[in-house]
């Protein structure tokens, strides 16, 4: 567990393929239909994300493991910045997200588990003289979370869950000062942490043979991140102004919040093989109004505000899986992710913002009585996005991103 969570923490910031900062990527199987039905799934413990309920009804000790590749191409395309520089590039970088799952019985319908993931992140990487270098360069935002819970199967049609939340937020961050006119751009290099606690609570109903309704909810996490900032390449006449030479450290600290979540999820069993499935989401992103790093010593910067003003955001999903027969199961699926961030003026560098069409793919290989192979792949489609962010009246960036991403992803369920 000690060496998943490194390697969630080095490699997890993926870049915005979900609504937000959210990240997506928490079960192989749901992926190749779109994440459609997740939240009223009862046999996959790769569902404990989205509700906690549906594991009650494991009743083998089930382990599932999960790498997802994440790939692609989004590019800024300058549409009259008065900053000079150049323009982006390709801010991707090829990144892999790992996810573990784990249901133990206890009896009588009651079960303790294990979730491991990625939930919430950003990962941008401009040139770096590119026009809005001195809004950001390389950001990375990687939230990790540990999710203990427990589900309990009331009736042989009703089961609820509960679980604790415990996020790790890590923030990276290199830009550029405006500091040219005294012969150079200074530096900025920005790294801290923190760790949050939320909680998340489920229930799973089946009211009559062959359909299931599930819904999920998730709370608030809020951290303060304490950074560590090292300004240098201070152009010499302004660091002998300022006393600090041409480099200096300096502390920060950063406040991010991450929203409450609500998940609706149904199966419908069409027949002995065909099952359809659907999920609605609702997150509450109206509640990152800013983000403001306050610098301790600062004789450089002092304060840094940005203001996000985003929107409450839905997401829709619907697939189905296909049993060819006892061997091969095989899915597809789509989704919409609507934007939060809707005004130019407030999308941000670190978070180009837009709405989001998933197609989706994948097949399930059982290989014996205990083990299943699962595979999954996405293409996710980014609406065009414009952005303006401002320096002054007279300086600023102007440009509209365009892209996609591709999801890969591998993985297996194991029951003991």
């Amino acid at each position: 567990m000690k060496k998943l969570l490194l390697l969630c923490s080095l490699l997890s910031s993926a870049l915005l393929f979900a609504s937000g900062f959210s990240i997506l990527e928490q079960s192989v199987s749901g992926l190749g239909r779109g994440l459609a039905g997740m939240t009223a799934s009862t046999d996959d413990p790769s569902a404990l994300y989205f509700n906690p309920a549906g594991a009650a009804w494991v009743e083998r000790p089930t382990l599932v493991l999960g790498n997802h590749i994440l790939t692609g191409k989004v590019k800024f395309h300058d549409d009259g910045s008065t900053i000079p520089g150049h323009e982006s590039g390709d801010i991707i970088r090829q990144t892999l997200i790992p996810n573990l799952d784990y249901v133990y019985p206890i009896g009588d319908g009651l079960n303790l588990n294990l979730a491991m993931s990625a939930t919430s992140g950003t990962a941008t990487n401009y040139h770096r003289n590119w026009v809005g270098r001195y809004f950001g360069i390389d950001t990375s935002i990687a939230v990790i979370e540990i999710l203990p819970s427990v589900s309990y199967r009331l009736s042989d049609t009703l089961a609820v869950g509960a679980g604790l939340m415990i996020d790790y937020a890590e923030m990276k961050a290199r830009q550029k000062l405006p500091t040219a006119t005294y012969g150079r751009d200074t530096k900025l290099q920005m790294k801290g942490d923190d760790v949050g606690i939320g909680f998340t609570l489920g229930v799973v109903w089946k009211p009559w043979e062959g359909t299931t309704f599930g819904l999920g909810y998730r709370s608030r996490s809020t951290y303060e991140l304490d950074l560590d900032a090292k300004f240098y390449n201070i152009p010499p006449m302004l660091g002998a102004f300022l006393g600090t030479g041409t480099h200096y450290k300096d502390h920060a600290t950063l406040k991010l919040k991450m929203p409450q979540n609500v998940n609706f999820g149904v199966q419908q069993k069409i027949t002995d093989k065909l099952t359809l499935m659907a999920d609605i989401a609702w997150t509450q992103w109206s509640t990152m109004k800013e983000m403001t790093t306050v610098f301790q010593r600062g004789p450089l910067v002092t304060k840094n505000t940005q203001v996000m003003k985003w929107h409450d955001s839905w997401r829709f999903s619907l697939g189905g899986e296909y049993k060819l027969n006892d061997k091969w199961t095989l899915r597809c699926g789509t989704a919409f992710d609507q934007r939060a961030v809707t005004k130019q003026e407030n999308k941000t560098v670190m978070l180009p913002d837009s709405h989001r069409i998933w197609a989706c793919v994948g097949a399930s290989y059982q290989w014996n009585e205990h083990l299943r192979l699962d595979a999954g792949w996405n293409h996710i489609f980014f609406h065009r996005s414009h952005a303006i962010q401002k320096l002054s009246e007279t300086q600023y960036i102007k440009g509209t991103y365009r892209g996609y991403t591709d999801l890969l992803s591998l993985g297996l369920k194991y029951e003991f």
